[in-house]
């Protein structure tokens, strides 16, 4: 297990992240919350449509950090193949391709 420092990715300056390595396993906080859709504990689905739905819904909850690009690619460096999520069923796949996704829909729009 690591602890990874997020400040600011998803909300507060204190976040950080945890990846579990033996398994391959991030244990994501919100990156990816879609409110608890209805699918299995473990899916292969789209999650970064869903969440990023969500997240419009809710005004957006992500602090859009200056960091939050390079924060994301340390995470994809990891090389998680599935994501724990909070608020959503835990997610298998190509996780590093899946965050450097996620940086590209956070990105603030110049």
């Amino acid at each position: 297990m690591r602890w990874l420092d997020t400040p600011h990715l998803t909300h507060g300056w204190e976040a950080g992240l945890i990846m579990e390595h033996a398994t391959g396993t991030l244990l994501c906080s919100d990156l990816f919350a879609d409110g608890g859709t209805d699918h299995p504990p473990l899916f292969e689905g789209d999650i970064l449509g869903p969440s990023d739905a969500f997240r419009r819904k809710l005004e957006d909850f992500c602090s859009h950090t200056k960091e939050m690009r390079a924060l994301l690619a340390l995470l994809a460096a990891l090389k998680p193949n599935t994501l724990a999520r909070i608020h959503g069923s835990a997610w298998h796949g190509d996780g590093p391709n899946l965050l450097l996704a996620l940086a590209d829909v956070l990105e603030p729009n110049p």
